[in-house]
């Protein structure tokens, strides 16, 4: 990301093409915070499916500290983000998962390469 700031990734995540984001509505935050905590996270293929990383959009979580460090807890435990980025009074304090963010056109790269035909010719 180029900036450290709420409002740079969110400019940045238009930028590559992504659009509104959607409500992550995990055991919501009753508190009424007043420390502007917010976690972005982009579901995997297998919480969602989806062909390009637009599909699988981002979510964000809004509450007090203690609810989105409970949340941000929670989602490294289970594992089933592609990224997640909090922030606490709009400045990015942890970052997790991958470090590029990739365009919302892209098709997602599930890791397995196709084997090259040529390739079985060459045993025995």
């Amino acid at each position: 990301m180029n900036g450290s700031s709420r409002s740079a990734f969110e400019a940045e995540l238009w930028q590559l093409g992504y659009g509104a984001h959607d409500s992550f509505d995990y055991d919501p935050c009753t508190h009424q915070a007043t420390d502007g905590c917010a976690i972005f996270v982009m579901p995997t293929q297998e919480s969602r499916e989806a062909e390009t990383y637009g599909e699988l959009g981002w979510l964000v979580y809004e509450g007090c500290h203690a609810c989105c460090m409970a949340t941000t807890h929670v989602l490294l435990c289970g594992g089933l983000f592609t990224h997640l980025r909090v922030f606490v009074g709009g400045v990015l304090t942890e970052s997790f998962g991958a470090p590029e963010i990739r365009p919302a056109t892209e098709p997602i790269d599930d890791g397995e390469e196709e084997e090259d035909p040529e390739d079985e010719d060459d045993e025995g």
